[in-house]
Order: structure tokens, then C-alpha cells, then sequence
């Protein structure tokens, strides 16, 4: 339900991040029950230096919406493994990403060398300008992962978001429904928006027209309209707060009885996490 001082309550479940170096290789079967941060390492080449490999990759956001995914870079992973072994792959979860920013990096040891996880094969990784850590096991049986001594470095290329935050819906008078000319400006948003850390913010308004429970009830549908559709296209409901205010806080300040378009609107505001 939503409610007008409150945002809309929820029992929301964590949800997952993988970043995946290869499209074709599948989490395990474990990773995809998980409701944290988990990121799966594959690259491939002929020989292994001993800086370690390099290879492409993608972030992948599911705990922002659906296909929301960037690709990256990462190099100095798997040096010093045996002669011979031309892929290395890890799994393990990323933990304390809040920022698309404070993804890539260079990554060190968590304690000044590396952390073994659940006995040999395992490494724990911190980004050395931030805290988001990511815990590696080699998913080859008998191989140690390892990593250059200047660590793992991931590039990322993240460019600053310049786009309105702020998006202002009218409605006709005494409607509720979210036309297809306010659809596609939601789309237009979410172009932009939906796959960053940010919330959306929903606030549905009427004007001074009738009565004020009748008003209420009816910036309360305005809203739930807004988010049930953000959440149709895929984006997750905890990043969807709403709230409605009936005939009061309007755009524009009128007297009792004025009949207004620009007083029958949902705010949607984009906010960081």
C-alpha cells in the first residue's frame, strides 16, 4: 500500500551484481540463489605471463533493473599460475558497491598479501581508492589464482550523467491513467536513469477541485500508476518510493475550487542512493 507519509512498504530481498568476463560461462548454481553482489572472472589466452592475463568484461546491475549491465577491462589476473593453463576463472561476491564509480580500480590484497578463502584457490581483493571488495575462488580444480604484484586492475569507463532529474506528469481532470505521452516520457527518463545508483521518487498530486479524501485517494492511483509501470519495464521496486498528497503541497498555489492541469501531475525525481 502506498501511503501519504510514508514510502510505499515493501519486503524487498537483496539482489544480485555479477560482473562476467565471459557471456558464455554460467554462474554456479549456488551464485544464482544468492541474493548479494557476485562476480564471476573468465579470461582465455595462449600463454600466461607473469603479469597475468587480461581480458574483457561486463558489470551487471540486476539489483537496479533489468539489462542493466556495463562492460569493462581487467588486467594482472591469474599471474603465476602453472605453465600450461590458458584460461583462469574465479567466482566470488562483490561486496559495498553503491557507485558505478567505485567499481573499477586497482585492486590489492585485503591484508597485505592475500587472503586465502576456504583454503587454497581462493583471494580476497580490495580496491585500493575505496572499499569494494571482491571475493575470488578459482573455479579450475588445482588451480591457485593469483595476481601481478602490483594486483588486479579493472577499467571501467563510467562518463557523468547530465540529464533533468526532475519529471512532472499532468494528468486530465479526474483521470488516472498513465497515457502513452506520459509512458514515453518515463521511457525517455529511464534511458538515462535506470541503470545508475539512484531512486525514483513518486509523488502524485490533484488540484483543488472536490473533495479533499476523494482528491487523496486519487493522487494515490496517479502514483501507484507511475510505479507499477517503472516496475513493468524493469526497474526494482525498492528503488521506487511513492507517495501521494491529494490537493495539498500543489505546483502551482490556487484557492478552493480551481480547476488546474498543472496541479493534476505526479513529480517523479530522480535522487542518489
Amino acid at each position: 500500500m502506498i501511503n501519504s507519509a510514508n514510502c510505499i512498504p515493501e519486503k524487498y530481498m537483496p539482489v544480485a551484481v555479477a560482473f562476467v568476463l565471459s557471456a558464455a560461462t554460467a554462474l554456479p548454481a549456488a551464485a544464482q540463489n544468492a541474493y548479494e553482489p557476485f562476480a564471476q572472472i573468465e579470461t582465455t589466452s595462449a600463454m600466461i605471463g607473469i603479469g597475468g592475463q587480461s581480458g574483457a568484461g561486463r558489470l551487471k546491475l540486476p539489483n537496479l533493473g533489468t539489462n542493466c549491465s556495463y562492460t569493462f577491462r581487467v588486467s594482472g589476473f591469474g599471474a603465476g599460475v602453472q605453465v600450461g593453463v590458458s584460461k583462469v576463472s574465479a567466482t566470488g561476491p562483490v561486496r559495498n558497491l553503491t557507485r558505478l564509480e567505485d567499481f573499477p580500480g586497482d585492486y590489492g590484497a585485503t591484508e597485505g598479501q592475500a587472503t586465502v578463502i576456504a583454503g587454497a584457490g581462493g583471494i580476497s581483493m580490495k580496491n585500493k581508492a575505496n572499499n569494494v571488495t571482491i571475493n575470488l575462488t578459482s573455479q579450475t580444480a588445482g588451480l591457485n589464482i593469483g595476481f601481478s604484484g602490483s594486483g588486479m586492475t579493472v577499467k571501467m569507463p563510467v562518463p557523468p550523467v547530465n540529464a533533468p532529474r526532475v519529471l512532472v506528469l499532468e494528468y486530465g481532470f479526474n483521470k488516472d491513467q498513465l497515457n502513452l505521452a506520459n509512458r514515453a516520457k518515463l521511457d525517455q527518463m529511464l534511458r538515462t536513469w535506470k541503470c545508475q545508483f539512484v531512486n525514483f521518487d513518486i509523488v502524485g498530486r490533484t488540484d483543488a477541485v472536490g473533495k479533499q479524501a476523494e482528491n487523496l485517494n486519487l493522487s494515490e492511483t496517479r502514483a501507484r500508476g507511475v510505479r507499477d509501470y517503472l516496475m513493468s519495464v524493469g526497474v526494482y521496486p525498492p528503488r521506487l518510493p511513492a507517495q501521494f498528497s491529494g490537493e495539498d503541497n500543489q505546483q502551482v498555489q490556487t484557492q478552493q475550487g480551481a480547476r488546474l492541469r498543472a496541479n493534476r501531475v505526479v513529480v517523479v525525481t530522480v535522487k542518489d542512493q
